[in-house]
């Protein structure tokens, strides 16, 4: 018996580090390696929504504000949807059907920006309905628009052009879609960190400016 269970246990250990990449064990820095070139035409800001526990978009959107010294506001639900993640999901979705945007505590005063970082995870092929909400309000016409993701595996869908056509009179670049963490992930406390790093944050930013 104690075979068996040492046995089941070294599989399972195996299978952890399979999904995990064993990151769990070793926590690596994500800092930059690579030098900032880019030069961003104006004052910027960055506006991301962020709902998870671990936080991929929002992580992604700190990388960002630190690397093109912006403004962060994180976009944030008068009435959170409910947890946990799949019961956030089942809202979402209902919301998404009906074409409902759900009220923010606050929309931030874009005024004097010129150029908006805008983040959020993909949900059901495209931005999250807050990110609506707040595109509805200050579609961002006349301002240099950089849009960034994270997905737990199913990519970026129509986030692009369903931003394109949610931003008229904005000028729109090249997205940047980065892959957050799964729902086993999320459950081992992984988030976006065990992909990447701000490296690909400082490569875009080179890319774009």
């Amino acid at each position: 018996m104690k075979i068996a269970i040492i046995v089941c246990a070294a599989v399972a250990t195996a299978a952890v580090c399979t999904i995990a990449g064993c990151r769990m064990f070793s926590k690596r820095s994500t800092d930059a390696t690579i030098p900032l070139t880019a030069k961003l035409p104006g004052k910027a800001a960055v506006v991301c929504y962020s709902q998870s526990k671990v936080r991929n978009t929002a992580t992604v959107a700190q990388w960002i504000a630190k690397h093109a010294g912006a403004t962060l506001f994180v976009l944030e639900m008068a009435e959170p949807y409910p947890e946990p993640y799949f019961s956030t999901l089942k809202a979402a979705y209902k919301d998404f059907k009906a074409g409902t945007l759900p009220a923010l505590k606050d929309i931030p005063d874009l005024d004097g920006y010129d150029v908006v970082f805008l983040g959020s995870p993909i949900w059901y092929g495209t931005y999250a309905m807050p990110v609506g909400t707040f595109l509805k309000a200050n579609p961002l016409a006349g301002k240099t628009v950089a849009p960034f993701c994270t997905h737990g595996g199913g990519g970026a869908g129509r986030f692009a052009a369903d931003l394109q056509k949610a931003c008229p009179g904005a000028k729109l670049l090249e997205p940047l879609v980065i892959r957050g963490s799964n729902q086993i992930e999320r459950r081992m406390g992984l988030g976006v960190s065990a992909h990447h790093t701000e490296d690909d944050v400082v490569e875009w930013l080179n890319r774009l400016f």
